[in-house]
């Protein structure tokens, strides 16, 4: 029996399995409507993991290389912003109000205040959360709920980026976000574009192992088309989608980053620079090369914005 042909059943998740990682399955779950590993960490592991271990043992460079990368993320996310802008209520005729939740370090909030938005972020991680603050930007060093949110009132906007894969009921934590939704309110998401078809052909047909499950850092394997139906299912009315450059291009060209930080590195410059290049001379052949990538499911991380009704 090969791995697509076995079913897990556990604690109400239930699905054929497509991977397994580190003794971890990733399963199509049906009664959640997306992919996610199987058995999930408890609540415990996760914050213990990202409140020190993801940055001080996993990532120790992270901000260095932030901050070497941080005209390519100010571009992304004042194009993400524009996207808001084009759908975003106001809230009584006032600045516009943002949500980041896992702000990390603060550089999409830091695009929105520069834009004349009103910011806060939600970082579980002490060290992003003080890298965030240090810069006078609005953070609460903890992870989100609605409950740890009150009294701060109802927001036009709330964003995830790069966090859905974190999880462990992303379930819970969008439909806690929805509280916190105006009407008319926008939902955000960034996150990885899995299982994708030129991840499948990498994979399936060129003998690479699937480097993209990582059970460690990511519990859930989302792509466009499961977060469309994700978004569906709990009241939100999908307005855009798109995806960003196809890393997996440089592999299918013979440049193989998987397990090599030095050849990474230099395929993200370049990735970086197309990217810098046509966000400055021609942006509207970038949005049309995203929503290219985006109809035919490939791209490295999809973006979906949805409306609260």
């Amino acid at each position: 029996m090969n791995l697509a042909e076995r079913l897990v059943e556990t604690a109400g998740h239930f699905g054929p399995v497509l991977a397994t990682v580190d003794g971890f399955d990733v399963i199509d779950c049906g009664p959640c409507g997306f992919r996610h590993i199987d058995p999930l960490f408890s609540d415990e592991e996760l914050k213990k993991f990202y409140d020190g271990e993801f940055y001080e043992k996993e990532r120790p460079d992270y901000f260095t290389r932030a901050e070497g990368d941080k005209e390519w993320w100010m571009l992304r996310y004042h194009h993400y912003y524009e996207l808001l802008e084009a759908h975003a209520p106001t809230s009584n005729n006032s600045r516009r109000r943002i949500l980041d939740i896992g702000s990390g370090p603060g550089y999409f909030l830091e695009a929105g205040r520069n834009r004349g938005w009103d910011v806060l972020g939600f970082e579980p991680s002490r060290i992003a959360a003080e890298y965030t603050a240090g810069r006078g930007i609005a953070v609460v060093n903890d992870f989100f709920s609605a409950g740890k949110a009150e009294g701060r009132g109802l927001f036009d906007a709330i964003s995830m980026n790069l966090v859905l894969e974190h999880l462990r009921d992303p379930i819970a934590l969008v439909e806690e976000a929805k509280s916190m939704l105006a009407p008319g309110g926008l939902l955000f998401v960034s996150s990885p574009n899995d299982f994708n078809p030129l991840q499948m052909v990498l994979w399936k047909k060129m003998g690479f192992a699937p480097w993209w499950v990582v059970p460690k850092h990511h519990l859930n394997y989302f792509d466009g088309a499961s977060a469309k139906r994700f978004f569906t299912a709990h009241g939100l009315k999908t307005l855009h989608q798109e995806t960003s450059y196809p890393l997996e291009n440089f592999l299918l060209a013979g440049r193989n980053y998987v397990g090599n930080d030095a050849v990474g590195r230099e395929c993200h410059a370049e990735r970086k620079a197309f990217e810098i290049a046509l966000f400055a001379h021609d942006k509207a052949q970038i949005k049309a090369l995203a929503a290219s990538w985006s109809a035919q499911g490939i791209g490295r991380e999809f973006i979906i914005l949805g409306q609260k009704p």
